[in-house]
């Protein structure tokens, strides 16, 4: 059974928003791990765990959005691999209104 790039598109904005808003949860939790136990790590290690953070963000992100319309790019199919990608950004925006509105009328 062949999916819709409509379809394609959402399953992959869908994980990157389950990715993020897991990394979200986890650093906010880190940060009251932290604040419990009444500790400040070094300025410049926290620099650069966050910059590893923000690598590895950016590797999952590109994989979740990219990997299937390269490989679909790969074999020709350069139209539907568009396709792919422009309902990915549909789906993330949508995604991210949803959160925005989430945020204002639920927890304010």
């Amino acid at each position: 059974m062949k999916n819709s790039p409509k379809i394609i598109g959402l399953f992959q904005a869908a994980a990157l928003a389950l990715y993020v808003s897991m990394f979200a949860v986890t650093v906010q939790n880190l940060g009251g791990w932290f604040a419990a136990r009444n500790a400040h790590p070094d300025p410049a290690v926290s620099i650069i765990i966050f910059l590893f953070a923000f690598i590895i963000s950016a590797l999952v992100s590109a994989s979740c959005v990219f990997a299937y319309p390269l490989f679909l790019f790969s074999s020709g199919k350069k139209k539907e691999a568009l396709k792919v990608v422009g309902w990915n950004f549909f789906w993330v925006v949508l995604f991210f209104i949803a959160a925005l509105i989430y945020q204002s009328v639920v927890l304010l």
